[in-house]
């Protein structure tokens, strides 16, 4: 991935649980349209009836995707890896993993499903 410009590092001090669910946040937030419905309702103004129309107008732009049943690719699956792709399996994703240099360790602490 280096050599395709794709910045790979190993990260032994960072808190993987925090990273796990900053990786979840980023999932939910772009699967649900999140950042643009937030900034429609930011920009509404109005009476509360012309806010109503607006909104009944302009929600149908934001309904999103679920992610069950959809895929999730993770390349490395150390330890932020595995427990990224634990969560996800949890919220009902499809997950296929890669890593060339995997440990038997790690191996063995993926989920089996």
């Amino acid at each position: 991935m280096n050599r395709r410009g794709v910045p790979v590092f190993n990260a032994p001090g960072a808190n993987a649980n925090a990273v796990k669910e900053l990786v979840l946040a980023g999932m939910l937030l772009a699967a649900r349209n999140l950042v643009p419905a937030i900034r429609f309702v930011d920009a509404l103004s109005g009476t509360s009836e012309e806010i109503n129309t607006a909104v009944e107008e302009g929600k149908k732009h934001f309904s999103g995707v679920e992610l069950p049943h959809h895929v999730l690719g993770i390349i490395g699956l150390g330890r932020i890896g595995s427990l990224v792709a634990d969560a996800a399996i949890k919220l009902g994703m499809n997950v296929q993993g890669y890593d060339p240099e995997i440990t038997v360790d790690a191996a063995w602490s993926l989920p089996s499903r």
